[in-house]
């Protein structure tokens, strides 16, 4: 049997897993949220830019701008614990980031 390019060479460790189980649903979900937000976002703060510059705070635009890398790596870290399985280290990592650790997880 051949393999295809993407298994030669082979590689220890695959980026990404495709499967057809509960966690890649929750990936699906995550990734769809995420951009239906992202684009909604985005959609809402175009036209201020483009043609109503006196309604658009500059302050505002900034901060929305600066926050886009830190979501998109919270976003993309999510996404790799559910699509890992690596629940063991969940609420050590992600509960802790919580703003009430009391809420999170179940505790």
């Amino acid at each position: 049997m051949i393999a295809g390019r993407y298994e030669w060479p082979p590689s220890s460790y695959k980026h990404f897993y495709f499967n057809s189980t509960h966690s890649m649903l929750a990936v699906w979900l995550v990734v769809v949220i995420g951009i239906i937000l992202l684009y909604e976002s985005v959609r809402s703060i175009i036209p201020l830019v483009c043609y109503s510059r006196c309604l658009l705070r500059r302050e505002m635009l900034a901060l929305f701008v600066s926050s886009l890398y830190p979501h998109y790596y919270g976003w993309w870290g999510l996404i790799n614990y559910i699509n890992e399985d690596f629940y063991a280290q969940w609420k050590h990592q992600v509960c802790d980031l919580a703003i009430d650790d009391d809420d999170c997880c179940g505790t």
